[in-house]
């Protein structure tokens, strides 16, 4: 298969979405398809340092001034219709509802190419961006997410959570509930020697022996890390030595470091900053736990890369971890910041049982690999296909069926009905 897909972000930045692009696109290339991703332009110095795929199409774009670092593609252009013909697609593959993922919509529905979408995002979780909230409130991002998903010839959700909200949302499409694949092979223990692991701590002003706590990831509103920052104090006080390490970076970075600070932390609490893809299963290997404390998530492939890196975690309970994390057996969830502390110090001066719980969270993992995740995909992608060239054929042989004495005699019916009649007088 010929495979356009088109996402509003993609490396160099850091996040989810990005991340199950590469996978996927990497696992259908590996069974011979020919897959082609349509992004937005990445101005940053990273960027210009990539050795970047010539599958990887860039479209001029400019910042979201109240979204950093996410960019918004300019409008529509001339060089993206000769590209779809060029390379004979066969089917789009949206990953996000606005800017590229609309255009990529709307390129299907004007060349009448099957188009499936992945909803990524719980929109709801993030209308506080867009003036507060108060232009884009919760019942416009539901309303928009069910137009958007009924546009699609079918729809991928990565877990029941975001399949029951669709359904709620009344989204009538197919959905299909397939979690994104993890690449395990670069978040693994083995692939880090000891020395390199206890020189990047030291290179981040943390001793080797020093009980950490490994957040990673975008660093924004609804990821809660506000919260863990507030419970971190009682934290110091059983264990002084423990750490903090937030690897990412966002919109809400500044804030958090004022928190910080205002509580005395600064010592304690360590802001990486955002680091390569490439180095990200290192940077996994520096965390006694991980620790998220965000219900945004629709699925949490942060999650999935701990587990990988042999590390428990600590989590806020929420449906996105049913069959993932189970609670005093792969990890530990609390329903409240109040119950942070007990959950972390628990794992934190019990070696022994982390160890227990990163062992079977590492084993459970196993079944999420990106070889299942594309083998699924690809068959949305057939049944869709099947079923669009079903369609046409129906609609095709019901027309030829019809006789044309018989849509002439209907369309002089209609001209003739009191309906019909009113509405030309009027």
């Amino acid at each position: 298969m010929n495979i356009a897909i088109f996402t509003d972000t993609y490396f160099p930045e850091i996040n989810g979405v990005s991340t199950s692009v590469f996978t996927l696109s990497s696992e259908l290339r590996k069974d011979g398809h020919s897959v082609h991703i349509f992004t937005v332009s990445e101005p940053r110095s990273a960027h210009k340092d990539m050795n970047e795929d010539i599958y990887v199409h860039r479209f001029p774009s400019v910042p979201l001034v109240f979204l950093k670092p996410h960019r918004a593609a300019t409008p529509f252009s001339l060089r993206l219709i000769r590209m779809i013909r060029k390379y004979k697609i066969d089917i789009i593959h949206t990953q996000s509802e606005f800017f590229v993922g609309y255009l990529g919509l709307i390129l299907a529905l004007n060349f009448h190419l099957p188009v499936v979408h992945t909803y990524h995002t719980m929109l709801e979780d993030y209308t506080h961006y867009v003036a507060g909230g108060k232009i884009a409130g919760v019942g416009f991002a539901r309303q928009y997410s069910r137009t958007f998903c009924n546009l699609a010839s079918a729809v991928v959700v990565p877990t029941e959570k975001v399949h029951d909200t669709l359904v709620d949302y009344g989204v009538s499409k197919p959905l299909y509930t397939i979690p994104t694949g993890v690449n395990l092979a670069p978040f693994m223990r083995d692939n880090y020697p000891k020395q390199k692991i206890e020189e990047c701590k030291i290179s981040l002003g943390i001793n080797p022996e020093d009980p950490t706590i490994l957040c990673l990831g975008r660093i924004a509103k609804e990821k809660s890390i506000d919260v863990m920052i507030a419970a971190f104090p009682k934290i110091l006080s059983r264990i002084p030595r423990a750490k903090l390490v937030i690897v990412g970076d966002g919109p809400a970075r500044a804030e958090l470091t004022e928190q910080a600070r205002s509580l005395g932390l600064l010592d304690s609490v360590i802001f990486v900053g955002a680091v390569p893809y490439s180095d990200i299963g290192q940077y996994y290997q520096l965390g006694s736990i991980f620790m998220c404390c965000s219900t945004s998530e629709t699925q949490g492939l942060t999650y999935y890369e701990a587990m990988a890196a042999a590390i428990p975690i600590v989590a806020r309970r929420d449906p996105c971890l049913e069959n993932l994390i189970e609670n005093g057996v792969t990890g530990n969830l609390f329903d409240t910041s109040e119950g942070i502390p007990d959950a972390v110090c628990d794992l934190l001066l019990n070696p022994e049982k982390a160890n227990v719980y990163a062992a079977r969270a590492y084993e459970n993992v196993k079944i999420f690999s990106s070889v299942t995740f594309a083998k699924r995909i690809e068959d949305v992608y057939y049944n869709t296909i099947d079923k669009r060239v079903r369609n046409v054929a129906q609609r095709r042989e019901s027309l030829v069926r019809i006789p044309v004495t018989n849509v002439l005699r209907h369309i002089r019916l209609e001209m003739r009905s009191p309906e019909s009649t009113n509405k030309r007088k009027h």
